[in-house]
């Protein structure tokens, strides 16, 4: 029977040992305040600086066919930053050694008129260097036949509005604070749902797997209490530190993403306001905890099968990298938005809700279903729990089969 005081003193007990325990502390507090905020930061400023020195280098390029259809171009692209004339024996080799970046070829028209002539690329768009080459030589080229055609009509007494035909403008309707909410609702959620888990899993393969291995296990079992106190206080343990984990994530990312996004944007990082609306705060706190008490169980289920702390990393690894790929994968989708279906799948609807929250999106019909079906998920965990507590030798570490087994030939009263 649950007694909420014998819950509390194995709750207390055991967040007071998980203080001792430096890498338990490493893992809940300084991970999510510092470390993700830091590594991001310098993953961006890697990225600019590569960015930066990929761009800046000078394109190696040879012209080649009718030069003096084309002489003025020739002209404009001698006389082009970042760009250099060469002459190679055998071109297109050159360019899958990587000796050249482009071959620029002229040619007359075939029907054309007057000076018209062809302009081809040859490059290697699997290098970096050739695209770029493309890029700058096509926009001299673009430049080049835009002043040609200016000149053409003014010879003919025409302006340049009265040939252009097709006129185009672009408004952005978006605000900086949009455009803010926008990256944090991209960044942040995935963040948080990794250190939810990875806030939980020191602690939980601690309290379970640790404790065997410490020989301290049998000890805690036999407390002046039901097992199932017992089990309660440690559960409530593992998701106050992997709730607390997510929570100090999100914080900490909410406050640091304009520094950790400047190198990035650079001058536009003026425009763009990374705040998230009040509003949003309680929804994120709830579904952060819902997913850290669903996490939680899993993570102890798992770690109940498992001997000694590091046969149980073993088992964790595969579900905390499916646990953090699919919910990463998932939010690149473009357009992706919260529906009624999605709503049901566990880690993916939490994620969804915290994006859409973000932006100060709120639709409650799936937001409530979302609720719904977490409390779902963490009752049936928790009801697999309850069923694992019943089996002595799974308790005492002397089960010699894992999860699979259990659930296929207890659970579902199959014989082995």
């Amino acid at each position: 029977m649950l007694r909420l005081s014998d819950i509390r003193l194995v709750f207390f007990r055991e967040l007071r040992g998980a203080l001792r325990e430096r890498s338990i502390v490493i893992n809940v507090v300084l991970v999510p305040l510092f470390m993700y905020p830091i590594l991001l930061w310098l993953a961006y400023t890697g990225l600019s600086f590569v960015i930066g020195q990929t761009e800046n280098f000078t394109a190696r390029v040879m012209i080649a066919g009718d030069l003096e259809a084309g002489a003025a171009l020739v002209r404009k692209i001698e006389e082009a930053e970042r760009v250099t004339l060469t002459d190679v024996a055998s071109p297109r080799d050159a360019i899958r050694d990587g000796r050249l970046d482009l071959l620029v070829e002229l040619a007359p028209r075939d029907g054309g008129y007057g000076d018209d002539f062809e302009v081809r690329f040859t490059g290697d768009t699997s290098k970096d260097r050739s695209r770029i080459a493309i890029g700058r030589v096509e926009d001299l080229v673009t430049r080049h036949r835009a002043a040609y055609l200016e000149a053409a009509g003014r010879d003919r007494g025409l302006s340049g509005s009265a040939y252009q035909m097709i006129w185009i403008e672009r408004e952005n309707v978006s605000s900086g604070r949009d455009m803010g909410r926008f990256i944090l609702g991209m960044a942040v959620p995935v963040l948080v749902i990794i250190m939810v888990i990875v806030g939980g899993m020191y602690p939980a393969l601690d309290a379970t797997a640790g404790e065997r291995e410490r020989s301290t296990w049998e000890t805690t079992l036999t407390a002046a209490t039901d097992r199932v106190n017992v089990l309660a206080g440690k559960y409530l343990y593992v998701a106050a530190l992997s709730t607390t984990a997510g929570l100090l994530n999100f914080a900490a990312m909410s406050l640091s993403m304009r520094t950790l996004m400047a190198p990035l944007l650079g001058d536009r990082l003026q425009s763009v306001a990374f705040t998230i609306p009040w509003a949003a705060v309680p929804l994120i706190v709830v579904v952060t905890m819902l997913l850290a008490l669903f996490v939680s169980a899993l993570l102890m289920i798992v770690a109940s099968f498992a001997r000694t702390f590091k046969d149980a990393q073993s088992l964790a690894g595969p579900f905390v990298t499916v646990m953090v790929l699919v919910p990463a994968v998932f939010m690149q989708f473009p357009g992706l938005e919260l529906t009624t279906w999605l709503a049901c799948v566990p880690v993916i609807n939490v994620c969804l809700v915290f994006r859409e929250a973000i932006g100060g999106i709120y639709h409650w019909p799936q937001i409530g279903l979302t609720l719904l079906m977490e409390g779902l998920y963490i009752w049936v965990v928790l009801r697999i729990v309850a069923a694992i507590t019943r089996y002595e030798d799974i308790m005492t570490g002397s089960y010699e089969g894992g999860l699979t087994g259990f659930l296929k030939h207890r659970l579902l009263r199959r014989t082995p």
